[in-house]
């Protein structure tokens, strides 16, 4: 099946802090905590020890623990190299099959319709006439928290 040109026109309008009178938050801050198998403590720890031992084996200060890894990485024969600019199409499509399989775990939706679900929910959250997707992701805020506990909209 050959690759057909797609035109899209992209246009961009930001919901201002000042004109943004109508955000909802549609959970309470406790539904936004995911809940973690690992104790964030036990995370830290080992990220900060595989770093320093990734950072003493390769001390080029110009790289990322995922660099030194991936220079690593050529002693394995079959490996193949990935960086965060120079993956395959097929490596990138597997990582957003991932999350998508995270965010909507129906085992009988394939990603589009696992997509179309998300985005099915947003228009629920905040529903509309003539609102782009953009703009009420914007409305809705981001209330999540990170992996170490904190909203980026508590960071303010």
């Amino acid at each position: 099946m050959p690759i057909t040109p797609v035109h899209i026109d992209v246009v961009f309008d930001p919901l201002m802090p000042g004109d943004d009178t109508q955000r909802t938050q549609p959970f309470t801050d406790e539904e936004y905590r995911p809940r973690f198998d690992d104790d964030f403590e036990d995370v830290a720890q080992e990220l900060v020890d595989l770093s320093v031992r990734l950072l003493r084996l390769l001390p080029d200060p110009s790289l990322s623990p995922d660099e030194r890894l991936e220079r690593l990485a050529r002693v394995v024969p079959g490996s193949q190299l990935v960086t965060a600019h120079r993956r395959t199409a097929r490596s990138k499509l597997y990582q957003l099959r991932q999350r998508l399989e995270q965010l909507v775990p129906d085992p009988g939706l394939d990603s589009r319709a696992r997509l179309e679900r998300l985005v099915a929910r947003l228009e629920e959250l905040v529903p509309g006439e003539g609102l782009r997707p953009i703009q009420r992701l914007e409305r809705l805020g981001d209330y999540r928290s990170t992996d170490v506990g904190v909203s980026p909209r508590r960071w303010v």
